[in-house]
């Protein structure tokens, strides 16, 4: 239990929902044209603690790859007072930051990204969700996933995130076989 109270501190919670991906994917999100996107009434953002008190009661030692799907804000909301809150940023500017500084440090601790995407059309699914940025992130088991947001230098960058990210999803997935056709 005290791993979880640990991991679920109002700084990790904000944090959880997207984590870091190449410095090529940022770029593209730098020069991404400004879409319309649906609000729904409540994006998802941060991390739901009772899917976080979850995690801890599957494996803790297998490696996990983390399906990120990311919608951005036309315009990133910073906090009154922010060194960034008049810069007059897009969410795709912000977001771009975010994942400058935390590519490195999932490097650091082991992760990588195996998998970047631009959605282009959603052929089975809501027509009206749209998703900017889909990726999958690896980490060789939840202990250095944990490690990326109790990271000091990770947290001082995640708000960045939390200002550029509308919408978003981050789905805990491991490998498993593929079933053979008979």
């Amino acid at each position: 239990m005290k791993t979880i109270t640990k991991f679920i501190t109002p700084a990790i919670v904000a944090s959880l929902a997207l984590i870091a991906a190449v410095p090529a994917a940022a770029e593209h999100h730098k020069a991404a044209p400004t879409k319309e996107h649906k609000m729904s009434s409540k994006g998802h953002v941060d991390a739901n603690p009772k899917a976080l008190g979850a995690m801890f009661t599957l494996p803790m030692d297998e490696e996990i790859h983390m399906l990120n799907m990311i919608q951005l804000k036309d315009k990133a909301e910073y906090p009154e007072g922010s060194e960034f809150a008049n810069k007059g940023w897009t969410g795709a500017q912000a977001y771009a930051e975010y994942r400058r500084h935390a590519g490195p440090i999932v490097a650091r601790l082991g992760g990588n990204t195996h998998y970047t995407g631009v959605p282009q059309l959603t052929l089975i699914g809501p027509e009206d969700d749209k998703w900017d940025s889909i990726f999958i992130i690896y980490y060789p088991n939840v202990t250095v996933l944990q490690a990326l947001f109790e990271d000091p230098e990770y947290q001082k960058h995640a708000f960045h995130r939390k200002a550029g990210v509308a919408d978003s999803r981050l789905i805990r997935m491991v490998p498993a076989p593929v079933p053979a056709v008979k």
